[in-house]
């Protein structure tokens, strides 16, 4: 009978080893891998006809993962055996609120596999006071409007984001082939973020929330960060850099939400942090980099600054004449075509992360599969050591046979639980991550295209035009009084100059509008060309994606073929004539 639903120490803490030894098994979601229970299990001393009868008692045969609950089923069946105490139901129930101590010799010292990216969950004590923050001298970024301000703020970053916009006051020209040296270095030197759960979660009841462990590479800092400060920083970026290639974030829910959840929560806030470390313009905006600084409570770091929505675009009027030149002629009808394809593609990459998906789940099983069946041979070595017959040797070479096939089948079961980690961490997030740039790109096109509709350069026409008539009417009407009267000035010549002032008042402010019009949809236009120039720059991470999954492919294989090949002369020894059986 299972023991799965049997909960251990209800309204108790677990003894520290059982919280020990489930962290250190890298648990996903809540769960770790029947393998990882195998290992930890397997320091414990006991006979392998025990440790089968244990897992058999607390794990289906079709199950290749397990809950916290479980394994601290499992860490007390442990105890209880190395206390040769009955594993029975009722002995368990009856220690629940007094769970024996296992000894785990060696814990600490396994080798769980590769571990994933996002493992780990740190200590408050790790996360600094203050940061440095190094963000070079007061050059300006062309691309940035930052009229931020507050205590502890950071200056400007020094480098420059993306290719330069020239303005009417600069002399800087725009050739392709510094275009093309400066877009080659965007994804040099890219920042890494790593995430983590924090120990402890905060609130009360439904309201407790969960803080986030945000750790930059470059910048070697540590802070903690809120699901709420992710989805500000977003809405900022989103007012700030409407015409920019955005990530999306996970969901929200309503209180804590299990673990499943709060793992692919994780995973999804890793992905955005790392799209924006991507992006040539938004890994540079003092916001995020304060994001990734800032010690504080990002909470109250907010009030004491004053920050800008206003849109990339406020700062860089009036634009050179000959930008519009640097846009590719042919790019409303690139964009067409990206239009017609990306919606099919969206569909096919969300496709490939579902199997590649259920792969992954699979690969799990099956080194769940093989670490079974290596500890029923082990077992079944045990039982077979001594032959009915005293003079037979053949039973106990075969016993002895038994124990090295299951090695073997042990270490498939542990090459395969690394394929299917690297799996997880790799292929499946960089797919994820091509499936969350297409689904950012085609967003951009929609907002674009609402603004397209949105424009007043059409209705400004319409109005200067209606007033330049109405000017030209007044305009032949004080000609006509004037020829009419003779000399003399008409009596409500007056009025009639009072109305064309207000005229051509109305006209001069229309005409600058319209010009001001016209140069944001030309720099849109433009920045939607450096976007889409982005975007079609991340396709080399596909070929980066498919070598790393072939590597690992290899390394599996050559695994596989190695350990085969090293079981290969001990079947070939094992007695196989009958009349040695007699």
């Amino acid at each position: 009978m299972l023991l799965t639903s049997l909960h251990l120490a209800a309204g108790r803490p677990l003894p520290e080893i059982y919280t020990t030894a489930f962290d250190l098994a890298q648990p996903s979601g809540g769960k770790v891998t029947v393998v990882a229970v195998n290992k930890i299990i397997g320091v414990s001393g006991l006979p392998p006809a025990t440790v089968d009868k244990i897992m058999n008692m607390v794990f289906a045969p079709t199950r290749s993962r397990i809950t916290k609950s479980e394994c601290s089923v499992a860490l007390a069946l442990v105890a209880m055996a190395q206390k040769n105490m009955d594993l029975t139901i009722e002995n368990l129930k009856a220690h629940r609120h007094d769970l024996p101590v296992p000894s785990l010799p060696g814990l600490e010292s396994i080798d769980f596999g590769s571990s994933r990216e996002n493992s780990g969950v740190f200590s408050n004590s790790t996360v600094p006071k203050h940061h440095p923050v190094n963000v070079g001298s007061s050059m300006s970024d062309p691309w940035r409007n930052s009229t931020y301000r507050g205590n502890g703020y950071p200056p400007p970053p020094s480098f420059i984001a993306s290719p330069h916009i020239p303005t009417s006051e600069s002399t800087v020209t725009i050739d392709s082939k510094l275009l093309r040296q400066e877009i080659q270095h965007w994804f040099l030197n890219l920042d890494t973020i790593r995430m983590a759960f924090a120990p402890k979660r905060e609130g009360m009841f439904l309201f407790k929330h969960v803080n986030y462990i945000v750790e930059s590479k470059s910048r070697h800092t540590t802070v903690l960060r809120r699901y709420s400060d992710f989805w500000w920083l977003l809405e900022t970026l989103s007012k700030r850099f409407p015409f920019r290639i955005l990530p999306n974030l996970p969901p929200k829910r309503l209180g804590v939400g299990d673990e499943v959840f709060l793992e692919r929560r994780l995973r999804g806030l890793t992905r955005f942090m790392n799209a924006l470390m991507r992006h040539p313009v938004l890994k540079n905006d003092p916001l995020v980099i304060s994001f990734l600084t800032e010690p504080l409570e990002f909470a109250i770091w907010r009030k004491d600054v004053t920050i800008s929505t206003d849109d990339e675009f406020a700062s860089q009027l009036p634009l050179s004449e000959d930008l519009s030149k640097h846009i590719p002629p042919n790019f409303d009808l690139q964009l067409e075509d990206i239009k017609k394809r990306l919606p099919a593609s969206i569909e096919y990459v969300r496709s490939m992360v579902h199997v590649m998906d259920r792969i992954q789940k699979r690969t799990e099983a099956t080194a769940a599969d093989y670490m079974r069946y290596s500890l029923a041979l082990h077992a079944l070595a045990d039982c077979e050591r001594q032959c009915h017959l005293t003079e037979c040797f053949n039973c106990g070479q075969l016993s002895q046979g038994y124990n090295k096939i299951g090695s073997h089948m042990n270490k498939t079961s542990n090459i395969l639980e690394d394929q299917a980690k690297v799996l997880q961490r790799g292929m499946i997030e960089d797919l994820k991550r091509h499936r969350d740039l297409q689904v950012s790109l085609i967003e951009l096109l929609q907002r674009c295209e609402r603004a397209r509709e949105a424009t007043m350069i059409e209705t400004l026409q319409k109005r200067i035009a209606g007033n330049e008539t109405k000017l030209k009417s007044l305009e032949a009407s004080v000609a006509a009084a004037i020829a009419s009267s003779g000399d003399e000035e008409p009596g409500d010549s007056r009025a009639l100059d009072a109305s064309m002032e207000k005229i051509k008042t109305n006209i001069a402010t229309d005409q600058a509008e319209l010009e001001i019009q016209r140069q944001r949809l030309i720099l849109r236009q433009y920045t939607l060309w450096m976007e889409v120039t982005y975007f079609h720059k991340n396709q080399v991470l596909i070929a980066s994606l498919y070598q790393n999954f072939v590597q690992q492919q290899l390394r599996t294989s050559h695994g596989l073929y190695d350990n085969w090949k090293a079981l290969s002369p001990i079947v070939h020894d094992l007695p196989m004539e009958v009349n040695g059986f007699e």
